[in-house]
């Protein structure tokens, strides 16, 4: 096989077609020092056009396609956005429920939409980011507010927000409901978008509701609260064909199967070194609505591999990824399990890309 690009290699990989190598994911290292050293520049250099730097640098380390890229915060060595256990804006769970009361109704929803804004800023949002990564490199954004959303706890503070969920299911179900009918609605200006631009037809997704123990919620209350509300706010994208990579947290298997009936076709964020392992082999054995297995991208871990191993303990699990794309047939794009921190040692992180390139 002719050399792809790193744009047809991903496209192809994410098809189960027959790629020259396994694709190599970027935009998931927030090492302000590594990503100034792989593009040349000083530190001081990186932060003057930080994006523009770790754009380069990642082209330097030949990935094919970068994902949401997630950048590092100069004020924080974490990358932690906000402390979900403070909410000024509410002091109670009934609060919350004053707030629900404003929602409009459906037919406001409608009247109010403006379905050329959500079009134009889908397209913006894709066109900047691939302007800027270049035509040879995939670019998928981050566009984690096409889908009934479920993270609140920012916003209304985490004690509230799951109080209300115990105390008031009803209430608190017409709310993701309201929010997967808002998703559903912009979905249908970004898939006209697609359609008409002829943009790739893949997304990444998700919302933060799984731990390592599972579902922040039991598994049927998820049911009946929240997951039908994902499948509902998918339909514009699926009718269309849209490959959804879904940003998985910990231990998401308890609910992986509604998952996949909602339309998900892959996962980032596959843990598999926490107590509760996902097992790659048995997610693989699952099917997809279009009846394929499900996409990884992954899965390098940035718990324990990245920040605790040595480099020769992320070469052997780069390689170790490898051989399982290899053995299960494709759709595999190779990344870590989520975005480095300044506090993953520089020499391992040197080790993924120099192994990749050797195996």
């Amino acid at each position: 096989m002719a050399t792809l690009t790193g744009k047809s290699r991903t496209l192809r990989a994410l098809a189960f077609e027959e790629t020259d190598r396994v694709p190599v994911v970027g935009g998931f290292i927030r090492h302000p020092a590594f990503l100034a050293a792989a593009a040349g520049v000083t530190l001081e250099e990186f932060w003057a056009c930080p994006r523009e730097v770790a754009i380069r640098a990642f082209r330097q380390l030949g990935v094919d396609v970068i994902i949401g890229l997630i950048m590092p915060d100069p004020h924080s060595q974490i990358g932690a956005e906000s402390d979900y256990l403070d909410s000024r804006r509410f002091t109670n769970p009934e609060e919350i429920l004053d707030e629900l009361a404003k929602l409009p109704s459906r037919q406001e929803m409608l009247h109010s939409f403006n379905f050329q804004q959500e079009y134009d800023g889908y397209l913006r949002r894709y066109a900047d980011g691939q302007a800027a990564i270049g035509d040879d490199i995939l670019w998928i954004p981050n566009t984690f507010d096409c889908v009934a959303q479920f993270q609140h706890e920012s916003y209304f503070g985490a004690e509230n927000y799951y109080m209300a969920l115990a105390l008031y299911p009803e209430e608190m179900q017409k709310f993701f409901a309201h929010s997967g009918e808002w998703a559903y609605l912009r979905n249908t200006a970004v898939a006209q978008a697609i359609i008409e631009h002829d943009l790739p037809r893949v997304m990444w997704l998700g919302q933060d509701c799984c731990d390592n123990r599972g579902p922040y919620l039991s598994p049927e209350t998820m049911r009946e609260m929240y997951l039908p509300y994902i499948k509902r706010s998918l339909e514009p994208l699926k009718e269309i064909g849209v490959t959804i990579l879904w940003h998985a947290d910990g231990n998401f298997m308890p609910i992986v199967s509604d998952l996949l009936d909602a339309g998900i076709d892959g996962f980032q964020g596959i843990q598999e070194t926490i107590d509760t392992k996902i097992d790659m082999t048995a997610l693989r054995a699952m099917s997809t609505s279009s009846g394929k297995p499900p996409i990884i991208v992954g899965s390098v871990s940035s718990v324990t591999t990245m920040p605790f191993g040595t480099p020769e303990d992320v070469r052997a699990d780069v390689e170790r990824n490898i051989d399982l794309a290899h053995t299960h047939g494709g759709g595999w794009l190779l990344n870590f399990s989520s975005s480095l921190g300044p506090e993953v040692p520089e020499a391992n992180i040197r080790a993924f890309y120099e192994a990749i390139h050797k195996y």
